[in-house]
């Protein structure tokens, strides 16, 4: 029986039917990362059953293959070392999968950071009964993307009813929006404009609860939705305190520079005043004393730069949107409910230290043409990470992915590319070891035929 088994899986037919399987999928995934992107690709169809049904039967070929030729003889060498050398390959791969890390970190310049964000979803319901305590209740890695809740249900009894997901869409574009609100555990909102000839920014400050502070970073300054500090930390900044009751809000200004003298003063919905910094002229649009934000999404095809994915939760009757990499804050009479929908995030072990970071423009345009982060690891150790000099740091290696412009233009936040591949030294051993086979391989088939020539003579 064992000796029928290794025939069947070593003939040609079973060889021929596996490589085209194997082409045919692989070719299927490629169309589908052309038209969508990568994760689509890998959801539907390089981390499917199906395709490790087709890389387990082409490793159980080829060992089929090598178990068939028994006793081995000195020509079966090359051949042994190209079956052994794709079979490395395969094991080095599987090992990657199975425990490498690739993902994505950001910092600002300046920052550290220690966390990767890696692909994989997470879904987290934390509860506080005084709004500043959190306690977690669910932590659980989700994949709604091959298990679609409409299919799959996903639900979590809470002491005030069960929340429910109801939908989840791949791809939407969101467009964030401010509310007024009737809790008591939700704090102000301002909707501002900051301008002069050369920077036009327009956003929302939205707190968390009332008292707490909400900070926008523009590059020039700083402007937060809270109360002042009692003296200027030498910055510019701006705070807006809302704390206060009316329908105006008490406005503190602080420049960088000591000499000078700390603005006061009180602005109301629609008004506007001289911030003292580069022309900069700040007015309110609006201003909410209780709010909250909420998202509108239009769901899409296919994914664009500006698309995620989110998901739609149902909790006491109303539903919310929530999505990838947010939180969304539910009230009840009795406690406040944090639930995040995001890609989880590793610790490092370590922190990594962004002390520079350089950006070139193609001439006469906004285009990058090149970028590079001087990054500063534990031991104080300053290196340059550009696109093709990576940085290799206690098994990581970090590569310069992308970047974030502010508003004016100017680079705020560096992007790096992390990975981890244990399964590395199998894949080169595995490449090493399949190369030989069929150098070796060629060198005695070009040796049998000088042997088989005929030595000089007529015809």
């Amino acid at each position: 029986m064992f000796r029928r088994l290794v025939r069947m899986f070593s003939s040609v037919k079973i060889a021929v039917v596996i490589l085209l399987a194997l082409a045919a999928v692989t070719a299927v995934g490629t169309i589908i990362e052309a038209r969508y992107d990568a994760h689509a690709a890998a959801k539907l169809v390089y981390h499917t059953p199906l395709m490790y049904t087709i890389m387990g039967a082409l490793a159980i070929t080829l060992i089929a293959v090598m178990v068939d030729r028994w006793p081995w003889k000195s020509r079966h060498v090359p051949f042994l070392l190209a079956h052994v050398g794709i079979l490395v390959l395969l094991l080095g791969s599987v090992i990657t999968m199975e425990f490498g890390v690739d993902g994505t970190m950001r910092f600002g310049i300046g920052e550290k950071n220690r966390w990767v964000t890696v692909p994989q979803t997470d879904f987290q319901i934390w509860s506080s009964f005084d709004g500043d305590r959190y306690t977690q209740l669910l932590s659980q890695e989700v994949d709604f993307f091959s298990h679609r809740p409409e299919k799959v249900p996903f639900s979590y009894p809470l002491a005030e009813g069960e929340l429910k997901v109801e939908t989840y869409e791949p791809y939407v574009l969101p467009a964030k929006k401010v509310i007024a609100s009737s809790s008591t555990r939700a704090g102000s909102a301002v909707r501002f404009q900051i301008q002069n000839s050369r920077v036009n920014v327009t956003d929302w400050l939205v707190q968390t609860r009332p008292g707490a502070v909400a900070s926008n970073n523009f590059g020039p300054a700083q402007i937060f939705l809270g109360p002042a500090p009692a003296k200027s930390t030498l910055a510019n900044e701006l705070y807006l305190d809302p704390s206060q009751k009316g329908d105006d809000l008490k406005y503190t200004v602080f420049y960088r520079d000591p000499s000078r003298k700390t603005l006061t003063g009180r602005v109301k919905e629609g008004g506007s005043f001289d911030t003292g910094w580069m022309g900069l002229q700040f007015r309110i649009f609006r201003y909410l004393p209780k709010a909250e934000e909420s998202y509108e999404f239009k769901t899409m095809e296919r994914p664009t730069p500006l698309t995620t994915s989110a998901v739609k939760i149902s909790f006491q009757g109303k539903s919310h949107w929530i999505q990838l990499n947010d939180v969304l804050k539910l009230f009840t009479d009795n406690a406040v409910y944090l639930v995040t929908y995001g890609n989880r995030r590793l610790d490092l072990g370590f922190d990594l230290s962004l002390k520079k970071f350089e950006v070139g423009r193609y001439q006469g345009t906004m285009r990058a043409s090149s970028y590079q982060s001087v990054v500063a690891t534990p031991d104080g150790v300053e290196t340059l990470i550009s696109m093709n000099e990576p940085l290799k740091h206690q098994g990581y290696t970090f590569y310069q992915a992308s970047f974030q412009d502010g508003p004016t233009g100017e680079p705020t936040a560096s992007i790096l590319s992390v990975n981890k591949d244990p399964g590395r030294p199998l894949k080169y051993l595995g490449s090493l070891i399949l190369s030989l086979g069929i150098i070796w391989l060629f060198y005695n088939r070009r040796k049998s035929a000088r042997a088989q020539a005929p030595r000089g003579g007529t015809f």
